[in-house]
């Protein structure tokens, strides 16, 4: 999705499947000889994804659209490099329908219905080196990031297909200023950026996590390979942080989020611009967030039944922020039939409220938009599930027919393949 008025916020999705497998006694066995890793570990997941927009939104019409993610992963210590070492690389291949990503022409929102939608490309995205110490206690990253890998993160989201329930519209919804074209401010899926990223975990419960990037990733173009980055006045790093504590409410595992992002470079003033400034730019903006995964059910202490999600965030300064306030709220349900352990159904919600400065731009946009979805996901066999998605949106852009917002019923199905 582009940036003006649409913003980024897709993040790969990783589907983690559950087994429930019955407990039955047996005579101990001899451990089994472990076979060490390979020096070089390839990974491949293509996905492959149909929508169609059955009633309400703009217009009817379906769309689809693929996304192969390859990567390769290095262990550096085994090539003869430093111990707890590693370097990984990962290209992604973009195909879409008529070769646009836009499904918002029929919806008429401005989140894009999937989270892997991106625009026509071959580009490579995550490409660093990482550094371990302590057992994994402490750990770095360096090179080319996505900052959507580790930040704003709720794995019950994870089986969600909108892409809201992503990277939050919040953090990385507002472009940098006009005099970079409106790009992406904020390296997140489709486009990376140069930073660092360490994380510490003083106990097993707490855990931080603080990432530095380049604040220009670049525009999501099939020209941009993965390296052709903004640069120039006015592009300055962007910094999140977060940290994360695991606890038990009433007996159950949960993880409490809280964290935050400040981007140093130039952002348009909605405000002077409405005001009837030709160009006007300020400096800085700066976000909060918070996110909590807790289990509500569960078959033993390793096997939820039922889990629940919920995350928030504020962008206060509404002279330029894009979107002012996010919400979203679910819930996933393991093995809801008997015979299918390893399926997955959920239900979640969404809002996203423009910033006030920002809406008087666009006479046509809402002053938010509210998105949900209900979806099961079937997994056939280990490499291989298939998705069902029903997705309502409620106040999209208006018909230019009749002035009236229709609400969206959009139907999808996702097939995904990991290896």
């Amino acid at each position: 999705m582009s940036c003006s008025p649409k913003f980024q916020s897709l993040p790969l999705l990783l589907l983690v499947c559950i087994h429930l497998v019955p407990v039955r006694a047996a005579e101990p066995a001899a451990p089994a000889a472990t076979e060490p890793k390979p020096a070089v570990q390839p990974s491949a997941t293509v996905t492959g994804e149909l929508w169609d927009n059955v009633s309400g939104g703009l217009h009817s019409g379906s769309h689809w659209n693929t996304l192969v993610d390859l990567g390769l992963t290095f262990d550096l210590a085994r090539l003869g490099g430093p111990a707890n070492g590693s370097f990984f690389a990962q290209l992604h291949w973009v195909e879409n329908r008529h070769n646009s990503s836009d499904f918002g022409e029929h919806t008429g929102t401005a989140n894009p219905v999937g989270s892997i939608m991106a625009a026509d490309h071959l580009r490579v995205f995550n490409f660093y080196y990482r550094q371990e110490w302590s057992d994994g206690r402490f750990a770095l990253k360096l090179g080319q990031l996505a900052l959507d890998d580790e930040f704003m993160a709720s794995e019950c989201a994870c089986l969600f297909a909108h892409s809201a329930l992503g990277a939050m519209p919040t953090q990385v919804g507002t472009p940098v200023s006009t005099n970079h074209d409106n790009n992406s401010a904020f390296p997140v899926y489709a486009v990376a950026a140069p930073g660092v990223w360490i994380s510490a975990r003083p106990s097993d419960k707490l855990s931080l996590q603080a990432g530095l990037y380049h604040g220009g990733p670049g525009p999501d173009t099939a020209a941009n390979h993965g390296f052709h980055y903004d640069s120039g006045p006015g592009i300055g790093p962007v910094l999140f942080y977060e940290g994360s504590y695991h606890f038990c409410l009433a007996g159950r595992a949960s993880t409490l989020r809280a964290g935050g992002a400040v981007h140093f470079g130039r952002f348009d003033s909605f405000a002077a611009l409405n005001a009837g400034a030709e160009s006007a730019a300020v400096h800085g903006i700066h976000s909060f967030y918070a996110v909590q995964d807790l289990v509500l059910l569960a078959a033993d202490a390793d096997h939820p039944k039922l889990a629940a999600f919920w995350r928030a965030g504020l962008s206060p300064q509404q002279d330029r922020s894009v979107v002012h306030r996010y919400a979203d709220t679910g819930l996933n349900w393991f093995a809801p039939l008997p015979c299918r352990a390893c399926d997955i159904a959920g239900i979640a919600i969404s809002y996203t409220e423009y910033g006030s400065q920002f809406r008087l731009r666009d006479p046509a946009l809402a002053a938010a938009e509210t998105a949900l979805e209900l979806t099961y996901r079937a997994q056939l066999t280990k490499p291989f599930s298939v998705q069902a998605i029903v997705q309502r949106h409620f106040n999209p852009a208006p018909r230019q027919d009749d002035g009236r917002r229709h609400t969206a019923t959009v139907l999808g199905l996702r097939a995904q393949w990991t290896y």
